[in-house]
Formats: structure tokens, C-alpha cells, sequence
């Protein structure tokens, strides 16, 4: 006999069993959870710590139009950045060696799309890669160079190894760089050629960077650079690649080869002219943004299974806005941000969310501190890790014959046992110690070793016959295995697994079980004898039930039971003909009644009651305080037996429901909302949950209709011309001042931004004011 061992829920051990795991780090890094990529580095002078939510900005030396890359330890913590030709540490001080890394004394990567990108080299646990590409318009087209960065030098602060400076690796590329993790402790570095028609992908590995490249089919950018400027960016789940190149190309990827394909043009529409990409961090979407005018921000839904479908899917989420957008990226607080050009970043804060509701925000984060948003965002943050596990297991298998031993994860490669032999599982009938090594490459670079010590008792066999007279022709008589087993029961019809079995007829039946605390094997075996004379035990009750409801049974039993006991499942019970009882707890139990005709004929017959239990329902608000137009998400807290919920948002509608996620509601008009749920539960009485929200008006703004200004004039004053609601209110003009009320000297166009400061509800408007009593004369 064979006894199957899942190592994760041992049972039944008699001796002892013990667990000793340890884990050891390779590399000296035994963080799971790590925040490579928690700083930001890009614009001007930008850096966002998202060490900390929202992220506060940290003043940098970096000043790049576009390409810029920066990588965190395992805790977050800055090490370095970079915009692929200066190399700044976490003091934000150029490296010593920091300077001119491609070595021709010539900054070609500021204007480069994806000019920048560290890799850390796989092995090396205090050495990165800086890979610096050639933009379009320098004079070194396309040229990718690259260098190492020890970060055990300088005083830990790392500095450049003088020797690996301006190593040229390929030339002729377009300006689209980005890697992704393999899934044999590799990164590839995925970039495209503009001499033909490929992709390229580098592996590099514990080896250093195979310079020939794994080359894929791509397919051709269009637009005004003929696909020479964008970015790619590669899924969470490394299984696509996007390329934004003029037009938007989507691609499988295979982690395990570098290679790309299957292509599928999502857009080639040449008046939006892509050039940033980023899927969403789930990957359910995908976004890209295009530089013609107006700039737009499109989305496509990745959860559709079909490419034409994901093809159709297309929308833009900032329809009506005419602001700059350039490179997205996702961050480490689940939004996407978008360059802006401007002294902010757009923000779409749902990305996952279909439509307008991933609700893009235009100028929605704030930069501070004299920074400033250009055309790039820092390129991926990539990391490798490799890991050994070690795990001993030790115990005694009492009552088999044989022992089947199971590697801990079963979602790994390479599995070998001691003696060479291959698979999850290893077979023995001896005692011994045992192991089984094998690789998880799927997320880190892991190594496992498992070993077990196995001491192993055999089995023993019992027989034992009963014969049994029931007394209520083709009634039922209960059989009850002669011990109490503890591995399982199995019946001669192998249906009936329990200890007890309800047979209603002559005839021969057997139960085998085993009983591991004396190694035994047991066969019980019930000779069933039925006199002629029948007799019906029955009850009648409702199934379902709401928790202290009265429960009625009534007792429909035949004559001559003269005896009864009723059993409700939960340990009470009743000696009465007829019952009633209130369950307190929700559950299903099984209401049993037992009959006896005299002493010796007794019968059994059971039903299932199910009881629900009354739910306090409520929800959660994500905020309570918003803006005419903005949306609230409801969270409700159900249980199984709501089976409807009913949605009053005060007089702004309402709908009823059978999802129990989350919804959302968008409130047009300022005022405090009422906000009502109410659960209609498959038997319990309705309950209900009311709360507020807030909808403060947007302010109103009105600078009044345009002017002339006369040469030594008297200045126009500009100020709002609508009374605004009583509240705390801060003005933003475009000239930097944040009076209520602003002196115009020189024709120009004004505008007035004011915010409500109770939840930053903006009004904005413009003037133009032009010359006026002047006359040019010609020179």
C-alpha cells in the first residue's frame, strides 16, 4: 500500500514532526518584496520619492529633455541615476568617474526618447549596467553604448570603472530601448534596428551581454521620422511588448527566448504621431500618447481575448484637453504618469478602469521647487535576484508499505532526486533521507534543495464479521465501523466514506479503514437480516431558515414508533414527538429524527436545514469630499445571503444590483448626497446603510471680455468678476502671482486659476489685453 505525503499539511504523525527552513541569498539580498524602482530621476531637476504616497519631490542635478534611467536597492533607497551621459550618486553629486560615459565627449542621449537604462549584472550584486543610446539628430545616429557602475566604490557611493567607458555594443537603432526580465536569471535588453527590419534583443546573463542579438521581425514606424522616435515598453507579466513609433505596435513575448511576434498594428492613424507606451500594472490595459496637435492619451483594453477586438477597443480618455503629453510610465503607487512639458505631470489614476473612468487628470500632480516635466520619464527599473532554499523535514510514516515524497513547489524546473531520477515525486519503501533539488525562474532566480528523512512503519490487517437483524422491513438500519479509523473509510458500494453507513435491505456489506496508531488495517464485515413487515420513519420541515427563526418539525412517522429523539445537528436535541427549535448561528445542519419500535427496532431519517444570518451591511467610501463632475467609489461589506443591492444616491438616481463589487458614481451638482444601500437577503429580513457626501460647486471664474492697453496707460485690473460661494479660496495667475486681484502693464494673455482649498475644486479663465493706441513704424 502506498501512502501519498503533502509536505505543506502533514497529518496524523504519531512520533513527531518538525520543520527546519532557513533561507539563504546568493547575492547578499533576501528581500521578497523590493522597491527598485521607488525614485525617479528625469526633467528638470525632478525626483519623486514614492518611498512615501503622495510622493514628495526631491531637487536633482539631472536636466535632460528625454532620456533618463534611476535605480533603488531592495529597500528603496536611491543609489544612482543617470541621463546616459552623467551618472549622479544618492547625494546627487556626480560621480567621480561620472562623466562623458559614452566617451566621446559629446551628450547624444538628453534627446533621446529611452536614452538611458540600468541593468544590474546578473551575479554581481554591487554592479550595474548604464546603457546610453544615441538620439535621432545627434551626430552618432542610433549608436548604443554602455559601461559598469561598481557601487562598492567611492565609499559605497559607486562610481564608474574607468575602463568599461564608451563600449559600443550596436549602432543604427532607432531611439527605442527597454529590458525585461528572463526567465532563466537573465535580463534582455529589447531595442530596434532602423537598418532593417528587426527587433533586437540582447541576453544578458551571470556572463556578461551576448553581443549578437536575438533578432525578430518587426514592424515599420511611420509618421514624420518614419518610426525613428518612441518607446517600448514591456507587460508586468512579460508576455507583450508595445511599441509606440508614429504608429502603435503590439507584440507577443516569450521570456524565455528574446523573441517578439505575432505583430498587430493597434493604430496607424498618422495624425496622432505615438510616442509613449505603458501598459497598466495589471496589465489589463494598455496606453498610448501621441505628440501631434492636440496631444491625445488613447487606451486599449488587453483583457479582450481577440486583437481585432483589442484593435476596436480603442479611446481617448482626455478627450477636450489640448495639454502636452509625452512619455507614461507606471508607478509604484499603481497610477500612470504622464510628461507634460509643464511644472506638472498628467495622472490617470484607475488605470485599470475602462474609459473615462481611469480617470485621467490633467496637470494632475504637482511639481514643486523650482522642477520641471520635459518629454521623457525614467526608463524600467529592472533587477535580478538569485535565491537558494533549503528545507529539512524529518518524520516517522507509520502504516504504509510505501511513501510517495513531494518537492514543496510544484511550479518550478529542473527537478533531480538523489539518485538522479527526474520529477515532483519520488517513490521509496525503505527508511532514508532523501532530496530533491530543482529552479524557479519564473519571477526571481531561485534555487531550491528539499530533504526528508523518512523512518517507516508498516501495516498490520484485522478482519471482523458482525451479523445484524433489523427489525423495519426495507426500512433503514445504521452499520457502524467497529473502531474509529484515521485515515478514512471506504465502502464495498465506494460511495459511502463516513464511519456510518444506512443500508435498507438484506445482504452483505463491508468497510475497510485503517487505524495508524496501531499501524492496523481493518475489514468489518455486516451480515443484514430484514424480517417481512415494514414500517416508514418521516418528518416533515421548511430547508431555509433566517438565524433564531422557529424551525417546526413535525413528525410524520407510521405507527408502532412509540419512541423518538430528535437531533438538530449542533449537539441538541429533543425526546418530544413533534419539535421546535431556533438555530442562533448561520450554517446548514442536518436535523436528524431516530424512532424505536419496542426495544430493537430502531430507524433513522435526516434533512439539511440551512440558516442564514442577518449581515449589518455597509460600505466604504473612498472619499467623502469631492468636486461637481468628480466620482466617488462605494465599497460594499456583504456576506453570501445578499442576494440584491439597492443603490439611493439622494435625488442623483439609483439602481439595483446583484454584484457585490465596488461602484462608482460621478455627483454633477454641489450639495451633501445622501447616500442609502440597502441588502435584500435570500431569506433574512432587508437591511439597510446610509452616509454622505460632500459636492462642493467648481468656482466660477470671469475675467471679463478682452481690451487695449494705451502706451503709458493706465494698467487694466484683472480680477474675477463673479462672486464666489463662501469658502477658502487660492488664486494662481499665470504670471505667479496668487493675489485675488492683478495690475496688467503690458499686453498679453492673462489667466486666473482659482482653487477651492477645501478639496482643490479649479476654476480657470483667460483675457487676452492687446495693444492698443500704438503705431509701429516701419525702420
Amino acid at each position: 500500500m502506498e501512502k501519498k505525503l503533502a509536505w505543506s499539511e502533514i497529518k496524523n504523525m504519531r512520533l513527531y514532526t518538525y520543520i527546519l527552513v532557513f533561507l539563504l541569498c546568493t547575492y547578499g539580498n533576501s528581500i521578497i518584496h523590493a522597491q527598485y524602482g521607488n525614485f525617479w530621476a528625469f526633467g528638470t531637476n525632478v525626483g519623486m520619492d514614492f518611498n512615501r504616497l503622495p510622493p514628495p519631490i526631491i531637487k536633482t542635478k539631472i536636466s535632460t529633455s528625454e532620456g533618463s534611467a534611476s535605480i533603488c536597492d531592495a529597500n528603496g533607497r536611491l543609489l544612482f541615476y543617470t541621463d546616459g551621459s552623467t551618472a549622479w550618486d544618492a547625494l546627487h553629486e556626480v560621480m567621480p568617474n561620472g562623466n562623458d560615459l559614452p566617451a566621446i565627449s559629446a551628450n547624444v542621449t538628453a534627446s533621446t526618447a529611452q536614452g538611458a537604462l540600468i541593468v544590474p549584472i546578473p551575479g554581481k550584486s554591487s554592479q550595474y549596467y548604464i546603457f546610453s543610446l544615441g538620439s535621432y539628430e545627434s551626430g552618432r545616429l542610433g549608436r548604443l553604448y554602455y559601461c559598469i557602475v561598481d557601487m562598492s566604490m567611492n565609499g559605497g557611493r559607486g562610481d564608474v570603472i574607468t575602463e568599461t567607458k564608451g563600449k559600443l555594443l550596436d549602432f543604427g537603432l532607432t531611439e527605442h530601448m527597454t529590458a525585461v526580465s528572463g526567465n532563466n536569471c537573465n535580463i534582455w535588453l529589447v531595442s530596434c534596428s532602423r537598418l532593417d527590419a528587426n527587433m533586437k534583443a540582447y541576453n544578458i546573463t551571470f556572463e556578461g551581454i551576448d553581443t549578437i542579438p536575438v533578432l525578430s521581425p518587426k514592424i515599420a514606424g511611420s509618421g514624420m521620422y518614419a518610426g525613428a522616435i518612441g518607446s517600448l515598453d514591456a507587460s508586468p507579466d512579460r508576455t507583450k511588448i508595445a511599441s509606440a513609433q508614429g504608429n502603435l505596435v503590439l507584440y507577443d513575448f516569450d521570456a524565455s527566448t528574446g523573441k517578439t511576434s505575432n505583430p498587430v498594428v493597434l493604430d496607424r492613424d498618422g495624425s496622432i504621431q505615438y510616442y509613449g507606451v505603458a501598459f497598466s500594472p495589471a496589465n489589463s490595459k494598455l496606453y498610448g500618447t501621441g505628440f501631434a496637435s492636440p496631444t491625445s492619451v488613447f487606451q486599449f483594453d488587453m483583457s479582450l481575448q481577440d486583437t481585432q477586438q483589442i484593435v476596436r477597443s480603442k479611446i481617448r480618455v482626455n478627450t477636450g484637453i489640448s495639454a502636452s503629453n509625452w512619455a507614461i510610465k507606471r508607478a509604484p503607487d499603481n497610477k500612470m504618469y504622464i510628461a507634460a512639458q509643464d511644472t506638472f505631470l498628467h495622472v490617470i489614476q484607475s488605470p485599470e478602469l475602462a474609459g473615462m473612468a481611469c480617470s485621467y487628470q490633467m496637470g494632475g500632480f504637482v511639481l514643486t521647487g523650482g522642477t520641471r516635466s520635459t518629454l521623457g520619464l525614467p526608463n524600467a527599473a529592472m533587477i535580478v535576484i538569485n535565491k537558494k532554499h533549503y528545507t529539512s523535514q524529518t518524520d516517522t510514516v507509520y502504516c504504509a508499505d510505501t511513501v510517495t515524497l513531494t518537492a514543496l513547489n510544484l511550479n518550478a524546473i529542473n527537478y533531480q532526486w538523489q539518485d538522479g531520477s527526474l520529477g515532483k515525486v519520488f517513490h521509496t519503501d525503505t527508511s532514508g533521507t532523501f532530496w530533491v533539488s530543482y529552479q524557479n525562474y519564473t519571477t526571481e532566480c531561485e534555487d531550491y534543495v528539499d530533504t526528508f528523512h523518512i523512518v517507516l512503519k508498516r501495516n498490520s490487517r484485522v478482519y471482523s464479521t458482525t451479523v445484524l437483524d433489523g427489525m423495519c422491513k426495507a426500512d433503514t438500519l445504521l452499520l457502524s465501523a467497529s473502531h474509529q479509523a484515521t485515515s478514512g473509510y471506504l465502502w464495498e458500494d465506494k460511495i459511502t466514506t463516513g464511519s456510518d453507513r444506512v443500508v435498507r435491505g438484506p445482504g452483505v456489506y463491508w468497510v475497510n479503514y485503517r487505524v495508524d496508531s496501531l499501524c492496523e488495517l481493518y475489514w468489518d464485515t455486516f451480515m443484514v437480516r430484514y424480517p417481512e413487515r415494514d414500517y416508514i420513519l418521516s418528518f416533515d420541515a421548511d430547508t431555509i431558515f433566517c438565524a433564531d427563526q422557529l424551525v417546526s418539525f413535525r413528525n410524520t412517522s407510521e405507527q408502532p414508533f412509540t419512541r423518538f429523539q430528535w437531533r438538530y445537528g449542533n449537539g441538541e436535541g429533543s425526546t418530544a414527538r413533534d419539535a421546535g427549535y431556533r438555530y442562533q448561528q448561520a450554517g446548514i445542519y442536518e436535523a436528524k429524527l431516530l424512532g424505536w419500535i419496542g426495544d430493537k427496532c430502531a430507524d433513522s431519517v435526516s434533512q439539511n436545514i440551512t440558516i442564514d444570518s442577518v449581515f449589518p451591511i455597509s460600505y466604504t467610501l473612498d472619499r467623502d469630499r469631492l468636486c461637481a463632475g468628480e466620482t466617488a467609489r462605494f465599497d460594499p461589506s456583504t456576506d453570501q445571503f445578499v442576494e440584491e443591492l439597492h443603490w439611493r444616491y439622494g435625488n442623483d438616481g439609483d439602481f439595483v444590483t446583484k454584484d457585490k463589487n465596488a461602484v462608482q458614481h460621478a455627483f454633477n451638482s454641489a450639495g451633501t448626497y445622501i447616500v442609502q444601500l440597502s441588502a435584500r437577503n435570500r431569506i433574512c429580513p432587508e437591511t439597510q446603510f446610509t452616509d454622505t457626501v460632500q459636492v462642493y460647486a467648481l468656482p466660477i471664474v470671469s475675467l471679463g471680455p478682452d481690451s487695449g492697453l494705451c502706451w503709458r496707460g493706465q494698467p487694466i485690473v484683472l480680477e474675477n468678476k463673479v462672486t464666489l460661494a463662501p469658502g477658502a479660496y487660492r488664486y494662481r495667475w499665470n504670471t505667479g502671482d496668487t493675489t485675488a486681484s492683478l495690475r496688467a502693464f503690458h499686453p498679453g494673455t492673462y489667466s486666473l486659476d482659482i482653487i477651492r482649498d477645501t478639496v482643490g475644486c479649479r476654476g480657470s479663465e483667460s483675457v487676452t489685453i492687446n495693444k492698443d493706441c500704438y503705431m509701429d513704424l516701419p525702420n
